[in-house]
């Protein structure tokens, strides 16, 4: 009890403030409830991130000591969560339907509010030089699997449109747009704010597909990869796109028709994108639920309650028991981590500190 008393102290001495340019007047609340989340991130071993719902009302949540305890910060944001970005414990952005973008500075207690024109979208910030690079993957929504999209970029404080994407029946593109086929997966920028890249995927066979740019987002082009070429008879399913320690690392799976087993391929890059090659690759039987990539060596895949996880850059791997109906997993290093498991009321949270070989129940 003791204990309990002096987190939800140091919890509302940390939170308990917050405004807003809206003047938000709701103070953050400790978190009693059954969770449902619906995300997570855990930025080290104590300070965390989540997306999920709180009295019917979307939230953010953080925690401060190590997802035992939660509370929910207020944005004041009207409509439904649509986008988010978590760049460390003090910096996060989030996007709400109706067109605002909050940011806060100070892990939830104070955050800024901003009309933007998007509403839908993947975010994505740098921290180049002390200057806080931002692009906005503006999404239109998903129609027979495609996902039209526009590239906005934070110019001098303001949003801007720097690409527009294909529509259907629409001639008002940019030259050589991206393509409105197909669902872009993953969205991330190199440190030097001018290489990035798009992941997208198809539901025909061999078309999933890597678009690159070099000039910050303006232009994009389609990334010429020999071996993605010759999985053009595969269902390719593609996962999110890593920078570490000046690789690139891009996991995919490919599903065979005829044999009906999938290729878990970890395609990497050297050259920030220029050329790609198999780092390494193995079969397994079911499709990978989500591929987590933590380092150059820490990889984990994760099936319907299994868990496959390398700690050598996938030359020797390793079967794990989670716990049931894990949707999420994260590890901050090759023995903490933490998997989200959906339930009938809402979610669990389970902690690992012996790299996944058991795990302790959070909430």
């Amino acid at each position: 009890m003791k204990k309990a008393l002096v987190i939800l102290i140091i919890l509302t001495l940390l939170f308990g403030g917050c405004q807003t340019k809206r003047e938000v007047k709701e103070s953050n609340t400790f978190h009693k409830l059954i969770p449902n989340f619906q995300y997570f991130q855990m930025i080290d071993r104590n300070n965390g991130w989540a997306i999920g719902e709180n009295m019917g009302e979307n939230k953010v949540f953080i925690t401060i000591d190590g997802g035992s305890t939660w509370i929910t910060t207020s944005t004041s944001g009207i409509g439904d969560i649509r986008g988010w970005f978590f760049m460390d414990s003090d910096h996060g952005w989030i996007l709400y339907s109706n067109g605002t973008l909050y940011r806060t500075e100070n892990r939830g207690k104070n955050w800024d509010a901003d009309e933007v024109p998007f509403d839908m979208g993947k975010l994505f910030f740098i921290n180049s030089n002390g200057k806080y690079e931002g692009w906005v993957l503006k999404e239109y929504g998903p129609a027979s699997g495609n996902v039209p999209v526009d590239v906005y970029r934070l110019i001098n404080n303001k949003w801007t449109l720097i690409h527009k994407g294909e529509l259907p029946n629409s001639t008002s593109a940019s030259p050589n747009p991206l393509p409105y086929e197909g669902e872009k997966k993953s969205f991330i920028f190199l440190p030097d704010a001018k290489t990035g890249f798009i992941a997208t995927e198809r539901r025909d066979p061999g078309k999933s597909s890597l678009y690159m740019t070099t000039d910050g987002g303006y232009t994009w082009n389609k990334k010429d990869i020999p071996l993605l070429s010759k999985l053009n008879d595969k269902y390719i399913s593609v996962y999110s796109l890593k920078f570490v320690d000046g690789e690139i690392i891009w996991p995919i799976s490919a599903f065979d028709d005829v044999k009906k087993d999938f290729a878990i391929l970890f395609l990497v890059s050297k050259d920030n994108g220029n050329s790609w090659g198999e780092k390494t690759s193995f079969i397994y039987k079911n499709s990978p639920r989500k591929i987590y990539v933590l380092d150059k060596e820490n990889w984990y895949v994760l099936f319907e309650n299994q868990l496959l996880k390398t700690n050598n850059g996938g030359h020797t791997w390793k079967k794990l028991n989670i716990p049931q109906n894990t949707f999420q997993i994260q590890f901050i290093d090759n023995k903490i981590g933490w998997a989200l498991a959906s339930t009938s009321t809402g979610t669990n949270l389970f902690y690992s500190e012996n790299g996944g070989y058991t795990w302790d129940k959070k909430f």
